[in-house]
């Protein structure tokens, strides 16, 4: 009964049934029914404390891993792609683990970990929408010939996916045709945009003919703003200002800033230098009184330097670029201010904005900090610089994104040793979180750290080295492949005089003498408990069982429940289980310390 109110969708009358029945079995699959009712009904850290305590009850059930990856995923905990990654191990065969694994990774934007997961779950489901999801993971990687050939014959043909991914194939032509039949079908505005952005491709002459002619039938903003565009490129400038004149003369100062800063280039192009000027100050001034786009003002003042600098003698666009961003201590303003004097050869001024830029946002400024450093040969302060922002990084996105800025091979900031040995060593750190793109990084320091060691006849830490690098290196890696391991293993073997094994296999005579129940006794005293959790623990080792009721009086504390589920979180944390819940009692919950 109990299941069939879950699968109706009536979570809270399961959870309520289950309850009553929890203290007359010890049948694993009503706790597990239980924790599952407490993820639907938005209960997430109860949740959680039943599925941490399941995982080391039942340490071999897909089914509570998957659901224990969704309760993380549903708290914004990067953890949950381990747990979903277990419970796709222990049951490939789990369509609902690898669902939503897989949704996981596509969310996250890591397609080339999806798609193995996706290829299973297709392959076995048979389902034409996780076909289309290994598709989309496909296009994401890079591979979207592959991504083509799987949808060949199938019902998303007109989808625009479909038209995506005849763009990265760059078959222009197939895609205004599939875009120009969908926007016949439907009239839609995004259809017939990128059925004119695919003919500007594939055949401008045509595309400019089209544009008017779709223009009238839509008169959708976005679309014109693409026509102004397209002449502005096409160097008509003119007849770019006439297409935009109907969205600048209705919109007044809401007006979209994309299209404001068209309107600047439109009439600098068209020689109206005076005019230009004017609406770019309008248009920045706007901008930075409202700060709502970043990414918009750092290509508003782009364009408004070049403008400067083309059009007026570096005195005077100076004293009009210092107008605008002097008195703006954001970063978008100091890195333009520092890339202004960089590019007209002041690079003590420069220096001085980019370090400004770095004071103000050490990830965002720090990068071109560090970039403007290396260009002017001040190696030392450069690695310096990096290393401030690797050591104070702590979201691992963010560590991905620097990864990727030192190890591109254009930067060669991977030529310092101790940036590489840090950001090595705070990749391995995050290893269990990072996506492909991550281990790719991992993987290519270990390669570097492995040729650098084999370079000083370090043999040990190059064998080591390269198989750290094997060994987190990912499936259709881009940048490396195992071989390049392999090669300098080989080296490494040739060159050494006593090829010491650098893997350990102790022998079981080695072990520790300590029982089983004793070494679960001196972990639990490594747990990081608060005084209460701690107190609690102690109380249910002396007594090995006590109810909610006792606890409370031990404590004097209504906030028992939420304490105990903290300790069983922790001890999962660390592959224990020290509380198991035995059920309901007029004394409320009740439970029992786990010696083993």
């Amino acid at each position: 009964m109990a299941f069939q109110l879950f699968e109706q969708g009536r979570y809270q009358e399961s959870w309520d049934l289950c309850r009553e029945i929890s203290g007359g079995t010890s049948d694993p699959a009503v706790s597990v029914l239980c924790a599952t009712n407490l993820f639907h009904l938005g209960r997430l850290d109860e949740a959680e404390a039943h599925f941490r305590d399941l995982a080391v009850s039942l340490p071999g059930a897909s089914h509570v891993h998957s659901y224990l990856g969704k309760v993380l995923e549903a708290r914004g905990d990067s953890q949950a792609a381990a747990e979903y990654a277990r419970a796709v191990i222990l049951d490939p065969g789990n369509l609902e683990a690898l669902r939503s694994y897989s949704s996981f990774l596509l969310a996250a934007g890591d397609f080339r970990k999806a798609i193995p997961v996706l290829r299973q779950l297709a392959g076995r489901s048979r389902r034409d929408e996780d076909t289309r999801m290994l598709a989309r993971a496909l296009g994401g990687a890079g591979m979207a010939g592959a991504a083509l050939d799987l949808l060949e014959g199938s019902p998303f043909r007109t989808d625009h996916e479909f038209q995506e991914l005849l763009i990265a194939c760059g078959r222009y032509r197939e895609a205004a045709a599939a875009s120009r039949e969908a926007f016949m079908n439907s009239g839609d505005a995004g259809h017939a945009r990128e059925y004119l952005r695919c003919l500007v491709k594939a055949d401008p002459e045509q595309a400019a003919a089209e544009f008017p002619r779709v223009l009238g039938q839509v008169g959708d903003p976005a679309l014109r703003l693409d026509y102004a565009t397209f002449l502005r490129l096409q160097e008509e400038p003119g007849r770019g200002l006439d297409v935009l004149a109907p969205l600048l003369e209705a919109a007044g100062t809401s007006l979209p800033g994309d299209v404001r800063l068209e309107e600047c280039r439109l009439l600098t192009l068209a020689g109206r230098t005076r005019e230009a000027l004017a609406h770019y100050q309008a248009l920045l001034w706007r901008e930075l009184e409202s700060l709502d786009d970043p990414a918009l003002l750092a290509a508003i003042l782009a364009s408004f330097r070049s403008f400067l600098l083309t059009h007026y003698p570096v005195k005077e666009a100076e004293s009009f670029f210092l107008k605008e961003i002097a008195s703006q201590a954001n970063v978008a303003c100091l890195l333009a201010g520092a890339a202004f004097y960089e590019e007209i050869g002041d690079l003590v001024e420069a220096r001085a904005w980019f370090y400004r830029a770095y004071r103000s946002d050490y990830l965002a400024g720090g990068l071109e900090y560090a970039r403007f450093l290396f260009r002017a040969g001040d190696l030392r302060e450069c690695e310096k610089v990096m290393l401030y922002v690797v050591n104070n990084l702590r979201k691992t996105c963010d560590l991905v994104r620097l990864a990727g800025v030192v190890m591109d091979e254009h930067q060669s900031l991977h030529r310092m040793p101790r940036l590489l040995e840090r950001l090595r060593l705070r990749l391995e750190e995050k290893a269990g979180e990072l996506s492909s793109d991550g281990l790719e990084y991992l993987a290519l320091t270990c390669l570097v750290a492995s040729s650098r060691a084999l370079e000083r006849s370090d043999f040990a830490a190059c064998k080591e080295f390269c198989l750290e690098g094997l060994d987190v290196l990912p499936a259709g890696s881009r940048a490396i492949r195992p071989d390049d391991f392999l090669s300098i293993l080989k080296s490494c073997k040739e060159r050494s005089l006593c090829d010491v094994p650098v893997l350990q296999f102790p022998s079981r005579m080695e072990k520790s003498p300590e029982t089983p129940r004793q070494e679960h006794d001196a972990r639990v005293q490594t747990l990081d408990l608060d005084e209460k959790e701690r107190k609690i623990l102690e109380f249910l080792r002396d007594h090995r069982q006590a109810s909610e009721m006792d606890l409370r009086t031990l404590l004097g504390s209504r906030r028992v429940v939420g304490i105990v589920n903290r300790i069983i979180q922790k001890a999962a944390s660390q592959g224990m289980r020290v509380i198991e819940k035995k059920g309901i009692s007029e004394q409320g919950e009740i439970y029992e310390y786990v010696r083993a």
